[in-house]
């Protein structure tokens, strides 16, 4: 299909000093056949899925290099197209011990699974020590958040409750109704060990949850076959020198007898950010927590395509899809055809447009195909404490994932389409998400006028929403650094993380429009003379 390009919408485009587009003939290279031929490869049976730690994955990661070097593409990292991490997958060990003390110090032994488990980030330990009630562990100076304001919780074992506050509140300053990074679980002990904590407890956000028995979540977290287990960074598990754990609700509850106040009492003036007096004395607790932890190493993919301008070669476009995906289970096949190889194989043909244009774009391109992703991002968070460029110097990152289908939401929608209005694919057959648009007005724009010659229809929606897919994809951990970023996702399906995510099912001709689409609004980002705005989420910002 060839695009024609208006002298009106040559003027919309690229108004950097140099004045250059594209040319024609690198945009025409984005085709419809050769998505279709790539795609069917990467979520073929034969490829069982891309999933982690798999030796599919790593055959899909060494092709992707194989064809970025084969572009004539410099590698990411020096000499090399990959860029290497290590995760740790750990099982529940021997000794995991809990006790509560009365005020008599007797001690009551706790249940794993019913009254306790470990947490996934906790380091192998043992601590017994007075317990200190610190609202939700959260220590957030840009929000003028501390809670810890006013305690000693030196050589004291922290309560924190689970989450953050003003989880179904739209104008929360934690990111609205995006869970934000201050409510994981690694920061909580992270905050908790940098006061001198010896251990931490996490409670049940009994406020913005029903009640769910901790045997259940326990299952979920710690299955009976440790190679379901959700893998974490080993970088990350470094950093933690203290034993963590979740408790129960009632385990909560005689934690906190000497407050004289409920969970959900102090909940409440921990949602408002009010200081509370520690108890005058608290309940001894004891824990110890030993896990078996494997190591093994999974790789991004990097490529590079320095810059022509003098100065501005220093700054980064950085355009990044997930290769991976959830493998198999027993005999089906979740081949991952939406989720992501459409969003693989369109930064393959940017990256192809980019290497064969008659010009240079101005700030260099790093093409980032990050790993792990279906395992909580770990791929891309491992790149943003690991950059191969200066953060700093990044100007804007655009993310591709599920740009093949028409989003799709049944009547009976159910947890995975949370909060979402009923919608046919007819509805969304031109369409597509543009997610991150409401932290910088200037990315929104370029978006805008670079799909003036593609002329699909730009949905700016969800960036406000509880299903949360702000953060559910690369973009996300690059958002959190203050980079501007935008992520291009045609939306959930019935088909999603289920084995009938096949090739036959994706809109190869929307598909062709949406990744010219990135390529045109990457080229603006890499040729305009400044660099677009970013700003932390608004108050008051529609889902």
């Amino acid at each position: 299909m060839r695009i024609a390009l208006s002298g009106t919408v040559l003027s919309l485009l690229f108004l950097g000093a140099s004045g250059i587009l594209p040319d024609s003939d690198s945009l025409e290279t984005i085709r419809v056949e050769d998505l279709r031929s790539e795609l069917h490869f990467l979520a073929s049976d034969e490829m069982q899925g891309r999933g982690l730690r798999t030796p599919f994955n790593e055959l899909t990661a060494r092709y992707l290099a194989k064809r970025l070097e084969g572009f004539g593409l410099q590698p990411g990292i020096e000499d090399s197209f990959f860029q290497p991490f290590e995760l740790v997958q750990a099982g529940l060990g021997r000794p995991l011990k809990a006790r509560l003390f009365d005020r008599r110090g007797r001690g009551r032994p706790l249940t794993v699974r019913a009254d306790f488990y470990p947490a996934p980030h906790s380091a192998d330990g043992r601590a017994r020590a007075r317990v200190v009630f610190a609202g939700f562990g959260i220590v957030a100076p840009e929000l003028a958040r501390d809670d810890y304001q006013g305690l000693d919780v030196r050589d004291k074992i922290v309560l924190v409750l689970d989450h953050e506050p003003g989880e179904d509140d739209p104008s929360s300053p934690f990111d609205g109704l995006v869970l934000s990074d201050y409510g994981r679980e690694f920061h909580k002990i992270v905050a908790a060990q940098q006061r001198g904590a010896v251990g931490v407890l996490i409670a049940p956000d009994t406020a913005n949850h029903s009640a769910v028995p901790l045997s259940r979540i326990a299952r979920r977290e710690w299955p009976a076959d440790p190679e379901e287990t959700r893998p974490l960074l080993g970088a990350l598990t470094q950093q933690i020198h203290i034993p963590a754990a979740y408790v129960s609700q009632e385990i909560a509850e005689a934690l906190l007898e000497g407050t004289d106040q409920s969970l959900g009492q102090l909940q409440q003036l921990s949602e408002e950010g009010r200081q509370f007096p520690p108890p005058d004395r608290s309940p001894q607790f004891e824990l110890q927590i030993q896990l078996e932890r494997e190591i093994f190493t999974a790789r991004n993919v990097l490529a590079r395509l320095e810059g022509s301008d003098a100065v501005l070669k220093d700054e980064w476009v950085i355009i990044g899809a997930h290769f991976d995906h959830v493998g198999t289970e027993g005999e089906q096949i979740y081949n991952g055809a939406d989720d992501n190889a459409s969003g693989t194989v369109g930064l393959l043909e940017v990256a192809e447009a980019y290497a064969i244009s008659r010009w240079r774009p101005r700030r260099s391109i790093l093409f980032a195909l990050f790993n792990a992703e279906e395992r909580g991002l770990l791929g891309s968070y491992y790149f943003v404490d690991h950059p191969v460029v200066p953060l700093s110097g990044v100007a804007a990152m655009l993310q591709m994932d599920m740009i093949g289908r028409d989003e799709e939401v049944p009547e009976r929608k159910g947890f995975r389409f949370r909060g979402l209005e009923t919608q046919a694919a007819e509805q969304n057959s031109n369409a597509v998400n543009i997610l991150g648009y409401s932290r910088s007005e200037r990315l929104k724009e370029w978006a805008l006028a670079a799909n003036q010659p593609v002329g699909l229809d730009l949905r700016f929606r969800y960036d406000n929403h509880p299903i949360g897919l702000l953060r559910r994809s690369d973009n996300w951990p690059f958002l959190t650094r203050g980079i501007p970023a935008l992520f291009f996702h045609t939306g959930l399906h019935p088909d999603y993380h289920r084995p009938s995510d096949t090739p036959e099912k994706i809109n190869y001709e929307k598909m062709a429009r949406i990744v010219r689409l990135v390529y045109l609004t990457s080229w603006q980002a890499a040729n305009q003379d400044e660099r677009p705005d970013h700003h932390l989420f608004r108050p008051g910002v529609s889902p």
